[in-house]
């Protein structure tokens, strides 16, 4: 009886140690953790309620710290003034890191709360609005919002962002008789379901429609799959269209540049053929190349304002007309004179 009654008596004994030196313990306060310390980097100005308070709630459980701002942990009586001193410190630190988080117009508002929690509270009573004109901004922005000329990423962080805000004013009931546990029918997870083949509806109706092929398909389906599946689904369709077109544009231009060599010779084989053509035209008056008799100036006369050379240039050109007729008589005589070697 003796050993028991000690024993009993060195259970409920409050323990002799530091409790900030335990590193399991939320008084537990790391060398690194100090009152200067920015735990995230968005910093709360007031419309912004719903990303920063996740982000500090993340940080703070990861700090093991959670508990100075949900209420659970509350100071102690001051019977123990070890463990008095020990939440003292925790929550003014976390009290530290809310403070710094803030912005500076809102900060001072602030400045003179005692409890973490009691900030935490204060901000939440303040900002987060889940009124009906905040649903109801939430379900336009999500009915109108559209891809446009965005990637599927950047589409998606801005649609998923309004998504989140949106159920986290419209969560789905909750049981608090206990009968839930024991139905059979699984009604939350119907509720579950249907709120998730929302999600995905809403996020098809805004895609491009670039994306209508995978989105027909995806329609088609009796259950549709998750959110995740479906936007790799629809990265992978981007990626093999990409690929697509990186494929074809070389052989375009390949082709291109075979055809375009053909296409320069045989358009300077027409202009060599209409000049050489033109100077192989004799007149037999005067022996000038480029035109025949009917058009020659000595027979028609000199165009008005002609200042090029008359006889002289006509007398040390001209070929002999006798000489010409017997040139052409023997050349219509001799027809292989009109083709070359190769060509005969």
């Amino acid at each position: 009886m003796a050993e028991s009654s000690n024993t009993s008596s060195k259970d409920s004994s409050p323990p002799l140690g530091n409790p900030s030196d335990d590193s399991s313990s939320y008084y537990y306060l790391h060398p690194s953790d100090n009152p200067g310390a920015l735990l995230v980097s968005e910093i709360f100005s007031g419309d912004n309620y719903v990303a920063w308070s996740r982000s500090i709630t993340i940080a703070l459980t990861v700090k093991n710290k959670v508990a100075f701002i949900d209420g659970s942990l509350p100071q102690p009586s001051s019977t123990n003034a070890r463990l008095k001193t020990a939440w003292l410190r925790a929550n003014n630190i976390v009290l530290s890191w809310l403070m710094n988080s803030i912005a500076k117009e809102i900060r001072g508002s602030l400045l003179y709360f005692n409890n973490a929690a009691d900030i935490w509270n204060e901000l939440k009573i303040r900002y987060l609005r889940s009124d009906g004109l905040r649903v109801f901004a939430l379900k336009k922005s999500l009915s109108s919002i559209s891809q446009g000329s965005n990637s599927i990423t950047d589409y998606f962080g801005v649609f998923k962002a309004l998504w989140d805000e949106y159920i986290s004013c419209r969560p789905l009931p909750t049981c608090n008789c206990g009968f839930l546990k024991k139905c059979t029918c699984a009604v939350l997870k119907n509720l579950v379901d249907q709120q998730q083949a929302d999600y995905i509806m809403e996020f098809l109706i805004g895609l491009h429609d670039s994306f209508s092929a995978v989105r027909s398909q995806l329609l088609l389906l009796s259950l549709l799959p998750s959110m995740c599946k479906v936007f790799s689904l629809l990265v992978q369709e981007k990626s093999q269209h990409s690929l697509t077109n990186a494929v074809h544009i070389p052989l375009d231009s390949h082709a291109m540049a075979a055809a375009k060599p053909s296409t320069q010779t045989s358009s300077n084989a027409v202009k060599f053929s209409k000049v050489r053509g033109k100077s192989d035209i004799i007149c037999s008056h005067c022996g000038f190349f480029g035109s025949l008799v009917d058009k020659c100036f000595q027979l028609i006369g000199y165009p008005p304002g002609w200042k090029g050379p008359r006889e002289k240039r006509i007398n040390s050109t001209r070929l002999p007309n006798a000489n010409i007729a017997s040139s052409m008589e023997k050349n219509l005589n001799n027809p292989t004179m009109f083709f070359s070697q190769e060509q005969i």
